[in-house]
């Protein structure tokens, strides 16, 4: 058996070095691809909880609204650490507004919408362009940004959730390889000078 206050525990102190390296570390490229790297897997696992919650814990009709679906979304909230925000913000569990929160939400750190705002952020830092793009990353990240940013969550459910979702993932992993062709996949004439060398 395993201890819950263990887990707090870990939880605790990965917030503390989270934190201590926040305050610490200087903001150079290597912050900021941290950064990006943690905001493209946030989006990406946030996506992934709520469409494991949606469709493959989807209760049958009879179990909508009972008290076990509602103990389904108060776990999914509290597995993203967003259960007392949340509450804050809608007071009453509703599935529609926990998927609006989820994707949508403009200042909940670990929204997709948040989440890529502040990896295009990172990207704009790294690259030095301020404004519009410079690179085929910068151009993907701010158009989800920018589909996310002018989206309702009524346009999420008309699409279908598990569609929606499943389109964000394959769009944000179409950004990281983005970013990987940009700024680490090495290049045939730079082997091909490295084995002059």
């Amino acid at each position: 058996a395993t201890d819950p206050d263990q887990f707090k525990q870990i939880k605790y102190k990965l917030q503390l070095l989270q934190g201590i390296g926040y305050d610490t570390t200087p903001r150079t490229q290597g912050w900021y691809f941290n950064k990006l790297g943690q905001f493209m897997e946030r989006a990406d696992k946030t996506s992934r909880i709520l469409d494991v919650k949606y469709h493959v814990l989807l209760p049958s009709v009879e179990e909508v609204g009972s008290p076990l679906d509602f103990l389904h979304w108060n776990a999914l909230l509290k597995s993203v650490s967003g259960f007392n925000a949340y509450k804050k913000l809608y007071g009453k569990i509703d599935p529609s507004n926990i998927v609006e929160y989820l994707v949508l939400n403009a200042y909940f750190p670990r929204s997709i919408f948040y989440c890529l705002t502040e990896a295009e952020k990172c990207l704009h830092e790294i690259s030095d362009a301020k404004r519009g793009y410079s690179n085929p990353a910068e151009k993907a990240i701010g158009t989800l940004r920018s589909v996310l940013e002018y989206a309702d969550i009524n346009d999420v459910f008309k699409y279908g959730l598990h569609e929606y979702l499943d389109q964000l993932q394959r769009r944000i992993n179409d950004i990281s390889t983005a970013v990987y062709e940009q700024y680490f996949k090495i290049r045939p004439n730079f082997a091909a000078q490295a084995q002059d060398q």
